[in-house]
């Protein structure tokens, strides 16, 4: 059960951030997001990018009955049709207020384009999913199924191309933080442009996913290059479980973050020390990109400072909405949240 703990902020900030928007009437049930466009400079050598935009809605439905892979939903003939073979895909519950709000569950498309009914048929054993769902925990959830956003799209989405070498040292690569979070899993462009492939490995990986909340690493080699990233703005609660350890992670939301607006209180469950080393941190690539800025929460459990400094930064938005930032964690939280940080109103 997630327990969303507050909402900060105006719609105003996510306006500024994205530009345009499709207005929606009140009077009517929402299937599209609003949408706009994220941009980001990606400079020669290291730097971090967060996809906190969604591909559109495929098909919003409430679910009347689900196992624990299953969820049958209404008004659907066949979800099936609506998957292309090879493509990742999950479903996110929006329901307001319901128990699910914000988590997500990879799809099995290959069993879903499969079944050609009302199913989707649900990836139990991916890591991506954020709840461990038991028979009729669904019922009555709206959910949304979306295709997840790819390393091809985020490549698509570089307003020049990137520099595809078949020896990855000489590629531009795209890494994420491996389980452990002691060190990368690295994909390199191929010099045909088009193919990504896991370094030692010989499988085209172009359609990995980038899961929500999900911050990478980009390594460029030669000349910046500019991201264009559109899409949807979620506009639910978002899961988020943090796990013991190192993880890097993506805003949800279009929207610079703080230490406080991450919630990051001991009365929430995070560890304050004054012992930087004992205590939870935040970090950030630096401009370099070649080290970490670090932050970390004092034992009052509600004041943070950069590792090494005095002053408070509790209150100021290190974590851009486009970057990822890194949370070093001493316990788990399953169930941690963060709600939607602006207000929507009709136009």
């Amino acid at each position: 059960m997630r327990n969303p703990l507050h909402s900060t902020g105006a719609l105003l900030a996510a306006f500024a951030a994205l530009g345009a928007f499709v207005s929606f009437s009140s009077a009517q049930t929402v299937a599209t997001n609003p949408v706009g466009a994220v941009t980001k400079t990606i400079p020669v050598g290291l730097s971090t990018l967060g996809v906190t935009l969604t591909n559109s809605n495929l098909v919003v439905a409430s679910c009347s009955a689900n196992t624990s892979n299953v969820l049958t939903l209404v008004g659907i003939t066949n979800v099936g049709a609506l998957l292309t073979s090879g493509l990742p895909y999950y479903v996110e519950a929006l329901t307001l207020g319901g128990n699910l709000e914000g988590d997500r569950f990879d799809v099995d498309a290959a069993a879903t384009i499969a079944a050609a009914n009302n199913t989707i048929v649900l990836n139990t054993s991916s890591t991506n999913n954020t709840f461990a769902l038991t028979a009729g925990t669904a019922i009555g959830t709206q959910f949304a199924l979306r295709q997840h956003v790819t390393l091809s799209q985020i490549q698509a989405a570089c307003t020049t191309p990137l520099v595809g070498n078949n020896a990855a040292s000489s590629a531009d690569q795209i890494q994420f933080l491996n389980a452990s979070g002691n060190g990368f899993v690295s994909y390199y462009l191929r010099s045909n442009g088009t193919e990504w492939r896991q370094v030692g490995g010989l499988v085209n990986l172009s359609n990995t996913p980038v899961p929500p909340g999900t911050g990478i690493l980009i390594s460029k080699r030669t000349s910046p290059v500019n991201i264009i990233m559109t899409g949807s703005v979620r506009t639910n609660t978002f899961a988020q479980p943090l796990t013991v350890g190192l993880t890097l992670k993506a805003a949800p939301y279009p929207v610079s973050y703080s230490p406080a607006a991450l919630n990051g209180t001991g009365a929430l469950g995070w560890t304050g020390n004054n012992a930087a080393s004992a205590a939870d941190q935040l970090q950030v690539l630096n401009a370099s990109g070649n080290g970490f800025i670090s932050y970390y929460l004092r034992l009052n459990g509600t004041e943070w400072r950069q590792v090494g400094g005095l002053t408070t930064v509790t209150s100021s938005s290190l974590f851009a909405f486009n970057s990822a930032y890194f949370v070093s964690r001493k316990t788990a939280d399953a169930n941690y949240v963060l709600t939607v940080p602006f207000s929507l109103t009709p136009l």
